[in-house]
């Protein structure tokens, strides 16, 4: 479907970026906007509070990336007002999780502050 994708210039992009995506949700705001065309790179696993493309239950999410100590991993997102959208898998369904990639610049953002 071309109507799903536009071609961007490749000056100006990180020399990692493998594709962009344009957020369509507030979710990982004050990080990055809704509306905000992101680059991601395939070449880097998350490293913990990094924020990658995972591939979960049909759909995308944009997402911090953090792991516990009984190995439930959780999909963060960086908007208090989302808290609830946050996903936990448990360690039987982390199969049902595929990273597409880190989001650029791929460095650990603090972790998000929910007040509750």
């Amino acid at each position: 479907m071309a109507e799903d994708y536009g071609l961007l210039p490749r000056q100006g992009l990180d020399g990692r970026t493998d594709f962009c995506l344009t957020l369509e949700s507030d979710c990982m705001e004050p990080v990055f906007r809704k509306g905000e065309t992101v680059c991601v790179t395939r070449r880097e696993s998350p490293r913990e509070l990094a924020v990658g493309v995972f591939w979960v239950r049909g759909r995308i999410w944009v997402r911090q990336w953090c792991e516990d100590s009984a190995g439930n991993l959780h999909l963060l997102c960086a908007n208090p007002k989302r808290e609830r959208e946050n996903l936990m898998l448990g360690p039987k369904e982390r199969g049902a999780c595929l990273c597409l990639g880190t989001v650029l610049p791929g460095k650990p953002l603090p972790a998000p502050v929910y007040v509750g």
